[in-house]
């Protein structure tokens, strides 16, 4: 076997890794937005919860639900590196969906103040996970 043919796979492979890295970057923009996005979702949800009813309120916390899911679906298992080291990333999600189907429950038994009470901590959430993948100010 050739020198050149031997470390042909070598190459192919660093090449691999060197493409990979700014998706890598992208990631962590991809999941900032994604947070934003159920920050506006919670926003309307508490908007919702103030003006509307049951009905309403609950399709706009189903909303947020389905968001964070989606979140949960893409960056769950394949956390951004700003997230690496956080050791209670993974049980997050399962605490804020559990803390959104109690709303959820609240909603049905007419609860306003319940509902504003659970959904307190997942605003906590949604704020400290929006400021750790904010991109760097420049």
């Amino acid at each position: 076997m050739s020198f050149a043919r031997a470390v042909r796979p070598a190459m192919v492979l660093v090449a691999s890794c060197l493409l990979a890295l700014p998706v890598r970057s992208d990631e962590l923009a991809d999941f900032h937005a994604a947070v934003e996005q159920a920050s506006a979702d919670y926003r309307t949800a508490m908007a919702t919860l103030e003006t509307q009813g049951q009905q309403e309120t609950s399709a706009a916390v189903n909303r947020l639900r389905q968001t964070w899911q989606s979140i949960n679906d893409r960056f769950g298992r394949d956390r951004p590196a700003a997230f690496a080291d956080d050791e209670q990333y993974a049980s997050m999600f399962m605490l804020v969906d559990t803390r959104l189907i109690g709303v959820l429950l609240t909603i049905d038994m007419g609860n306003r103040n319940a509902a504003r009470e659970g959904l307190a901590p997942v605003e906590e959430t949604l704020s400290r996970l929006s400021v750790r993948s904010a991109p760097p100010e420049q």
